[in-house]
């Protein structure tokens, strides 16, 4: 279930919230839970990708197509 990070527009508070992509789709769990405001602003924030590593296969290449692209 997506993370959804908000700041309140009335009390500046920050919070995040749990919900699912239809809940948040239907307006549902945004009201800022300090001062209870539906008028809240959405946070975006970076979020780190971890995947998988090919040891073993002892290519020795890196990234799409194989090649650094430096020399």
């Amino acid at each position: 279930m997506p993370s959804y990070e908000f700041t309140c527009r009335e009390c500046a508070a920050p919070y995040e919230v749990r919900l699912s992509m239809s809940a948040y789709s239907a307006g549902e769990g945004i009201q800022c839970p300090t001062c209870g405001s539906a008028n809240v602003e959405r946070r975006f924030t970076a979020v780190s990708v971890l995947t998988g590593s090919r040891s073993g296969s002892g290519s020795g290449r890196s990234g799409c197509g194989g090649s650094s692209g430096f020399t």
